[in-house]
């Protein structure tokens, strides 16, 4: 559909123009933007930081798409949403009888990916026992399945993503830092949409113009109150809560002229004071707004994250972040 490729578009602009790549803060968008290409043909190791719901999924599929493995699969994981206890089976695979419930062999995500990318996302939610088979992935290339006595030779790329400082992972024993430095050959981060305020209508217009062929339905129209309120919003789901709130309103109230009033009452969009904004942290900023949320959706934590575009895991952890 071209309202699709006219989204994706803008999200590979949004994307581009918004990395920072570390040691190079004083380098122009453009050369920015040229590192990545370069880096894009390459076999190296990236890893992409930012802030949930940033566009990181978005900014390795095109890393993806713009390399030589194109015509292999591009496989993304989410690490926080699989269970410890299953980490190691679903990425590299095992031998039916190596546990009880391996009625098979299972091929592992890793293997499943050959000749292709393996997008990692929430690196840092790992166990301790995947990070040290993808430290092995990393140097040897071979993983060794569970049960399995042998390792096995694979050819995938590892595009890496966190939201959390894994510097500080590593200060605090909690993510190895030789894999760190294994995943850090590029590193790039995406500016979170507040630090972007200009991009927001841009965003906004791509979306509408989305959902509106998506439901068959005419474009919203934002009064200015709604766009104020828009625009002085801390967004702490970044644009994939944009993009649920503008699917929430064609859904609900098709056809009508969307308002501050509207914003609030159907998205739980509330005004916020610039001035204090700057002097709050995210942090706080953040988990005012998920509880919030979860006081109007009677604590559901699955609704919450439906409303903020991420995932249960994403909001236990913004619960814990005080």
């Amino acid at each position: 559909m071209a309202s699709g490729s006219k989204v994706l578009d803008r999200l590979d602009t949004f994307a581009l123009e918004g990395i920072e790549s570390e040691g190079r803060s004083g380098s122009t968008i453009e050369g920015w933007i040229q590192l990545v290409k370069r880096a894009a043909r390459s076999n190296c190791t990236i890893l992409i930081a930012g802030e949930t719901g940033v566009g990181k999924e978005h900014l390795a599929k095109w890393v993806h798409r713009n390399s030589l493995r194109r015509d292999h699969p591009f496989l993304p994981v989410n690490c926080g949403a699989i269970p410890e206890s299953l980490t190691d089976s679903q990425l590299f695979g095992h031998v039916r009888g190596s546990f009880s419930g391996a009625t098979s062999d299972h091929l592992g995500l890793v293997r499943a990916a050959e000749g292709g990318t393996l997008f990692l996302d929430e690196i840092g939610e790992l166990p301790a026992s995947a990070q040290t088979r993808l430290l092995r992935l990393l140097q040897e290339h071979e993983v060794q399945p569970v049960g399995r006595s042998r390792p096995i030779v694979v050819d995938v790329r590892i595009i890496a993503a966190a939201n959390v400082d894994l510097r500080q992972a590593v200060a605090d024993s909690k993510f190895r830092e030789d894999l760190l430095f294994r995943l850090d050959v590029i590193q790039l981060r995406v500016k979170p949409l507040r630090e972007r305020p200009t991009e927001m209508p841009i965003l906004l217009e791509a979306f509408n113009g989305e959902f509106a062929a998506l439901y068959k339905q005419s474009k919203l129209v934002f009064d200015r109150s709604a766009m104020n309120l828009l625009r002085c919003y801390p967004w702490p789901g970044n644009i994939r809560q944009l993009r649920s709130v503008v699917e929430r309103l064609h859904v609900l109230c098709p056809g009508q002229p969307v308002t501050a009033q509207r914003l609030q009452e159907i998205c739980r969009l509330h005004e916020s004071n610039e001035a204090t904004q700057r002097v709050r942290s995210l942090k706080q900023v953040k988990l005012e707004a998920v509880q919030r949320v979860l006081a109007d959706s009677r604590g559901s934590i699955s609704r919450a994250a439906a409303i903020f575009g991420v995932h249960r895991s994403t909001i236990y952890r913004w619960l814990q972040e005080r």
